[in-house]
């Protein structure tokens, strides 16, 4: 989201932004450099509902303004004054594995087409669509779309199954790649108490508290989860003077995986040194904590993202196809590891051939990502270039 409200107002000159957010702690907001005004649509069923009501009516050209509850009112303004909406910059939003309230976010496509502004699908990833009681509704609203880019190959692969192979859509990167950032200094980071930590080789550890959901046996197959990460890290210290720093990704009074990491970090060798990072701070802090690093070891999707755009390399679990489309963008796949599929050997070989081949994957990141900073930034070139040729329709 920063790298894309960041690229926007970069090419348009006094550029404004209605970001409509989905978190449901209350007490947690997000700050930006750009003019943004953030309405939340984590709003009671019976909201909904009227807006349900409100959409007919305006499909049937009535004025139902009076049904609206104000949550509503100030998302519809919103609306009204758009030149542009855009739609899914963090995604995905679309696919079986969001079934539960994809619905909603259709809704808002849908608000789009009936205030007839230029709709653009803005590179998140898709998929799969085999929950076929909604694909009517998927091949209806896709079609809504003016424009559509996705952020990997496999996600442009499922829309095309789904809306048919001829289908128009521009495959780019992820909106985050547009944005780099410098490593910090290490000895700001570890204050004089702690400067011998500035000569360890620092790896950046950010784990999925995954659940395993649909498996027979979830809490066995996290068990297992865990105990092959530990064994991971495990191996990986015992090859470098190793210093590790768990970097939360959930953070707040309804989701946290704070309790996790410090679970796995403790379950850690006694005699290995590792730290949480303050869990408050924002992504593009943790972005240049990434870079301070050498190797990183992640089973989340940005964190991935920070690392290896970082020019650190490291090991990739993924639990949806985003992430593994985003290493076979890098031609990475035998760093990457299905999470439902995970084995301690397999990791092991690997940390061996990062820690053998280091020079020369820093080298092909250095050689890929100009490549993949492009394919993001053309993602925003697209959308501006709706933005200008397309009236309201």
């Amino acid at each position: 989201m920063r790298a894309m409200l960041a690229a926007f107002a970069k090419a348009i000159p006094n550029v404004t932004f209605t970001l409509l957010y989905q978190f449901r702690d209350p007490s947690l907001r997000l700050h930006y450099q750009e003019p943004v005004q953030a309405l939340p649509i984590v709003l009671p069923a019976t909201t909904y509902l009227r807006g349900g009501l409100f959409t007919l009516c305006k499909a049937l050209r009535i004025n139902a303004g009076f049904l609206l509850p104000e949550a509503l009112r100030r998302i519809i303004a919103a609306y009204e004054r758009a030149d542009l909406v855009v739609s899914a910059p963090g995604g995905p939003y679309f696919g079986d594995l969001y079934a539960g309230h994809e619905l909603a976010h259709w809704w808002y496509i849908l608000l789009g087409r009936l205030h007839e502004r230029p709709l653009f699908l803005y590179a998140p990833s898709a998929g799969p669509f085999k929950k076929c009681w909604l694909n009517p509704i998927r091949r209806w609203l896709f079609h809504a779309f003016d424009m559509l880019t996705v952020r990997e190959e496999i996600s442009a692969q499922h829309i095309r199954q789904l809306l048919g192979s001829d289908t128009r859509i521009e495959v780019t990167a992820d909106s985050a790649i547009q944005s780099s950032f410098s490593p910090y200094p290490r000895d700001q980071y570890f204050s004089d108490a702690k400067a011998a930590l500035r000569e360890h080789s620092l790896i950046a550890v950010s784990l999925n508290d995954y659940h395993y959901p649909g498996s027979r046996n979830p809490a066995e197959m996290k068990a297992k989860y865990n105990r092959v990460m530990t064994a991971c890290l495990n191996y990986l210290a015992g090859k470098t003077n190793a210093h590790f720093l768990f970097f939360p990704q959930l953070y707040g009074a309804v989701h946290s995986d704070v309790n996790y990491l410090l679970n796995m970090g403790e379950s850690l060798a006694p005699e290995l040194s590792w730290e949480l990072v303050n869990p408050a701070l924002d992504s593009t802090m943790q972005r240049r904590l990434f870079a301070m690093c050498n190797l990183h070891v992640s089973s989340r999707y940005h964190p991935a993202i920070f690392g290896f755009s970082a020019l650190v390399p490291g090991i990739c679990i993924y639990y949806e196809h985003k992430a593994l489309g985003f290493m076979q963008q890098l031609g990475l796949d035998r760093f990457t590891f299905d999470i439902w599929d995970i084995r301690q050997e397999d990791l092991k070989f690997a940390i061996d051939e990062l820690f053998d081949t280091r020079e020369e994957l820093v080298l092909r990141l250095r050689q890929r990502l100009p490549l993949l900073q492009h394919k993001a930034q053309r993602t925003t070139e697209l959308a501006i270039k709706l933005l200008s040729t397309s009236p309201r329709r």
